[in-house]
């Protein structure tokens, strides 16, 4: 077995090794820094390969016990492994809130958990972030609001008359909307004055009406109904008809359960050097440690290599993942204290910049 040890010689720099796996364990302090390299969202495949960086710097030396032909002060693949195993102990591995935020941050008149059943029964691909907000409402970890909301039904024709002709809204409510939809007609004093066009737009629950530009105040009086201009440099009314009870709308909105509540961890980077922003993750459970192979000596106290890594995912991670488990190869820094001891210096999953 080829193994870097205090003896090592110059010439062995940069010499690498083709190692095996053993685990072992050893305890020590660190200082934890993680860096986002890119927050896009969607897809749990795409978060993986975007997912959050994360290094974690060791700032107090780990010894190791000797296994096998191991020991403190060689490093190969089984020390070379328990140390690894060691240094990402107390890392969480990071799921990005990012894909999920569009869905949370305004009230909604879609039911996503509705949305995602239909969508899962005709066999939308697995990763669609739907899906992921789909399973995590079945799973209680985002909680689902419902606020009915009464509004005017506004339906039929509303014309307004002038002694140079008239102008005509033909509307309808969008079914289970706030939202309108219809035709505006307007005539002149001949017919070579003739104009159409479609409208749309919306009505909110004190009766103001918005149609493109131009913002109404709906309001009625025994069996007659009035949009009532809110311009107040060129004021037209339409008149109308009453056209029947209030209807009901369903608005939704959603939140992170207290449980995953506690476990989102915010962060600042400047991923490019410049420009702070602030990063949302949740603790997606931990790291399982495979093989350290490409062992490598660039200094008499200085080492890197790569290690094999896959997710151990907790309720979030794998509602979030479904039948996904994130995988990949990280690096691994590895430097040597006075005594002869090797430890890791630092570490990171993906996006490595050394």
């Amino acid at each position: 077995m080829v193994v870097l040890s205090g003896t090592a010689k110059a010439c062995a720099r940069r010499r690498r090794l083709v190692l095996g796996t053993e685990s072992g364990g050893n305890q020590g302090a660190h200082e934890f820094w993680r860096n986002p390299m890119s927050l896009s969202v969607g897809l749990p495949k795409a978060m993986r390969a975007l997912s959050v960086v994360a290094f974690i710097t060791w700032s107090v030396g780990c010894s190791l016990f000797a296994v096998g032909c191991s020991s403190s002060k060689e490093l190969n693949e089984r020390s070379g492994r328990a140390l690894v195993k060691e240094a990402t102990a107390d890392a969480y591995y990071p799921i990005p809130l990012t894909g999920l935020a569009p869905l949370m941050q305004q009230r909604s008149l879609v039911d996503f958990g509705q949305l995602a059943a239909l969508m899962e029964k005709k066999g939308v691909e697995n990763g669609t972030a739907i899906l992921v907000f789909g399973r995590l409402l079945d799973q209680k970890l985002i909680v689902q609001h419902v606020d009915a909301v009464s509004y005017p039904n506004i339906h039929g024709g509303f014309r307004s008359d002038s002694k140079y002709g008239y102008a005509e809204y033909e509307l309808e409510m969008v079914p289970n909307t706030n939202h309108i939809k219809g035709v505006r007609y307007e005539q002149g004093q001949d017919e070579a004055q003739q104009h159409q066009s479609d409208v749309t737009g919306t009505i909110d629950a004190s009766g103001l009406v918005s149609l493109g530009p131009n913002r109404y105040q709906y309001k009625e009086e025994g069996s007659t109904a009035w949009l009532m201009d809110k311009d107040v440099s060129f004021v037209r009314n339409y008149k109308g008809t009453v056209s029947g009870p209030m209807i009901e709308v369903k608005w939704y909105t959603y939140s992170f359960s207290p449980e995953v509540q506690a476990q989102i961890v915010k962060t600042k980077d400047a991923p490019f050097g410049f420009g702070l922003y602030e990063v949302e993750t949740v603790k997606g459970g931990s790291y399982e440690i495979g093989d350290v192979s490409g062992l490598e000596l660039m200094t008499d106290t200085d080492a890197v290599g790569s290690f094999a890594w896959r997710a151990s995912l907790n309720k979030f991670g794998r509602a979030f993942y479904g039948t996904e488990k994130p995988s990949g190869n990280g690096r691994v820094k590895f430097g040597k204290k006075p005594d002869g001891t090797w430890f890791v210096k630092n570490w990171c999953t993906m996006n490595c910049m050394f």
